[in-house]
């Protein structure tokens, strides 16, 4: 466990900057809402939380499509594996930072909203089931990302990530098997449900993505340049 802490720890160190600013994002966003005079209407919030949500999840997507390529392009990955680190931990880390950076992005959404709408425990009960969705949204997203990213460049694997993710859209309804989507369904309207059947089925899900990525990445050489 402690490699894969310890790779968790290097992803979010390598994109801290990127973070700051992720987390400086909704306060920004929210002193455009921000009024001395009284709390934000829900429905202000909630239109500039839709892109918040959206935004966030998009870019811990890329984020995680891109770790395996920006290692084997610096070629500290040789240098990981090298330490007997199995192809698995080595994903599990890297899903482990890119969970992190949500954590961090979905805690900076969640302070702004009771910043702008006043704390009360239907606000706090709200922000804290938004906080627990996004971030499983982004868990399951990151797997997605990790797992073609071992065999394609990060713009695609982003690209194929969003478009399996945008298939609901299709759909008349939110299908449990597309975790995002049925995750964020109705968090713009600060719905405090949690339904832990979707929850169980986005941890199931991100488990068996991220395993499928390990199987094919241990056939994958790191050695060979991607210059």
């Amino acid at each position: 466990m402690i490699p894969v802490l310890l790779i968790s720890k290097s992803f979010v160190r390598q994109n801290r900057w990127l973070l700051m600013a992720l987390a400086a994002w909704p306060f920004l966003f929210g002193a455009f809402l921000w009024s001395p005079q009284g709390k934000s209407s829900y429905a202000d919030v909630a239109e500039v939380l839709q892109q918040e949500i959206i935004y966030g999840v998009a870019v811990v997507t890329f984020l995680a499509s891109s770790a395996i390529y920006n290692e084997r392009r610096s070629r500290r990955i040789i240098a990981v594996l090298s330490k007997g680190i199995s192809r698995m931990q080595y994903l599990l880390g890297l899903l482990l930072g890119s969970l992190c950076c949500a954590a961090a992005y979905f805690a900076a959404i969640g302070g702004s909203l009771l910043w702008l709408l006043g704390y009360s425990d239907d606000v706090f009960a709200a922000v804290s089931t938004l906080f627990l969705r996004g971030c499983l949204a982004c868990l399951w997203m990151a797997a997605l990302a990790l797992l073609f990213s071992t065999f394609v460049y990060p713009f695609f694997a982003a690209a194929f990530s969003a478009a399996i993710a945008a298939i609901p859209i299709a759909m008349p309804r939110a299908n449990l098997v597309f975790a995002p989507a049925a995750l964020m369904r109705n968090a713009m309207s600060f719905s405090t449900a949690v339904n832990w059947t979707m929850v169980s089925i986005a941890l199931l899900e991100s488990a068996a993505i991220l395993a499928l990525g390990a199987k094919i990445f241990a056939r994958r050489d790191v050695t060979v340049s991607v210059e």
